[in-house]
């Protein structure tokens, strides 16, 4: 195996990872609005967050933005720099 091919696969499982991390948050976000006094639910929504924090960041650091954004003293648009997040072999 190359050692891109590995990198490709760990690139999609860390953006899988996130996403599912994603929508927990989004569902636990959901259920919160109508019962916010849930302690258990709101652990694991602190839980899921600070998953989703890391990993986000673990992602950007090896690989580039999840999300366009202009870096402090920047002096361009990295989020052109591919592939974008979106482009990886579990949607090929």
């Amino acid at each position: 195996m190359h050692r891109v091919e590995r990198t490709d696969r760990n690139r999609a499982m860390l953006l899988n990872k996130i996403s599912k991390a994603g929508f927990m948050l989004g569902d636990l976000h959901l259920y919160l609005d109508t019962h916010p006094t849930d302690m258990h639910a709101l652990k694991t929504y602190g839980y899921y967050q600070k998953r989703y924090e890391a990993m986000k960041a673990e992602y950007e650091s090896r690989y580039g933005p999840l999300t366009p954004k202009l870096s402090e003293g920047s002096n361009r648009w990295d989020w052109i720099d591919g592939p974008w997040p979106w482009e990886n072999e579990i949607n090929e």
